[in-house]
């Protein structure tokens, strides 16, 4: 028991102890003048503040958009014939004037012999009634006959090697092929689907714009998009002249770059186009108070009071507002401790914190 006593009262020792250093110890903040009287406190509001500066700002207008072929085509058929050889697979890639599909000929190339043979006799008869009329034997008449029979013949050879070449189906275009639709032995005739044939080096991306926005549309827009494949940027190509009635829009058609076949006809992206960008002084969004429909932010005076400037204010960027009037670049705004501050009060101005975000969103905790 006398153990125990003896610690209780080592302990109280020491907390009478550490009370009296607390209450008469040395004042650090006041040196040897004593304690700090409650007028020798900093009274002054702590805030943090933000120099206006220039930023970028822009009307964006975002819109779901529909991904077209730059050229897209139904290859079919131009007569009725039977298909001998099929010289594509699907999906694969051709260039302009590459044979895909030959159909039976033969009737067709024997007449054309035909016919040049009939040529090649008139062409000779020709040339013998011409050497002939300076001996007075042939008219110049008769010459002149045998040059229409040439003509002729030379016209029914051109028809015949066009019904040869119509059996012969090329592709009109470089790109890609789709699924193929005939076989070997099928039958064809003028419409009948042979395969799709699409040119996607370049696609179309087709998009509504509201009708307010019409009078900044302007053909070499930049855009901006994004698709289920990945981000993409494109240019404005052309404009629609009519507005769609039900919708009061506009169709812009923009044009994209696709070497890596991403965008493929058919899908829906999401557009942006961003317009009229201009330059202005930005203000924080967290220094901008708001009262009714007008606004208002605390400028620093160089005497360390703080001044409420009305502003104007346009559009906004994340994070800031663009400032029409009522602000310059090199302004000094207080961006943090705002609902603290009364206009025409001297504040303290805290340092930047460790990681200062770029958001400009304040808070009332400086």
């Amino acid at each position: 028991m006398k153990a125990i006593g003896g610690f209780l009262g080592l302990v109280l020792v020491v907390a009478v102890a550490a009370a009296a250093w607390y209450a008469f110890g040395p004042e650090e903040e006041n040196g040897d003048d004593g304690p700090m009287t409650a007028d020798e406190r900093d009274e002054r509001t702590p805030v943090r503040v933000s120099e206006i500066a220039p930023r970028t700002f822009e009307t964006i207008v975002e819109s779901l958009g529909t991904v077209e072929a730059n050229e897209s085509v139904m290859v079919t058929a131009s007569v009725t014939e039977r298909v001998v050889e099929v010289l594509f697979d699907d999906g694969d890639s051709v260039e302009a004037g590459d044979v895909l599909v030959r159909l039976d000929a033969d009737e067709e190339r024997a007449a054309l012999r035909e016919i040049r043979v009939q040529v090649d006799e008139a062409r000779r008869e020709l040339e013998r009634v011409r050497d002939r009329v300076a001996d007075g034997v042939v008219t110049q008449q008769q010459v002149d006959q045998q040059r229409s029979r040439l003509n002729e013949a030379e016209a029914r050879q051109a028809a015949a090697e066009a019904r040869v070449a119509n059996r012969v189906i090329r592709a009109p275009f470089s790109g890609r092929l789709g699924l193929r639709q005939v076989s070997p032995g099928s039958m064809v005739s003028p419409g009948t689907a042979i395969v799709e044939l699409d040119d996607v080096s370049v696609v179309k991306v087709d998009f509504a714009v509201p009708e307010r926005h019409t009078a900044a549309i302007h053909l070499g827009l930049g855009v901006q998009g994004h698709s289920t494949n990945g981000e993409f940027e494109g240019q404005v190509a052309a404009v629609s002249n009519r507005l769609e009635v039900s919708t009061r829009t506009l169709t812009v058609r923009a044009l994209v770059e696709n070497p890596d076949l991403l965008l493929r006809p058919g899908m829906l992206v999401n557009v942006r186009l961003p317009l009229d960008p201009v330059e202005r002084p930005a203000v924080p969004e967290g220094a901008i108070q708001q009262v009714a429909d007008q606004h208002f932010a605390f400028r620093l005076r160089d005497d360390g009071t703080v001044e409420r400037q009305r502003l104007r204010i346009g559009r906004r960027d994340p994070g800031y507002a663009e400032v029409l009037d009522g602000l310059e670049p090199g302004d000094t705004v207080v961006s943090e401790g705002v609902s603290r501050v009364r206009d025409g009060r001297e504040v303290r101005v805290l340092p930047p914190r460790a990681r200062e975000s770029d958001s400009g969103e304040a808070g009332d905790g400086a």
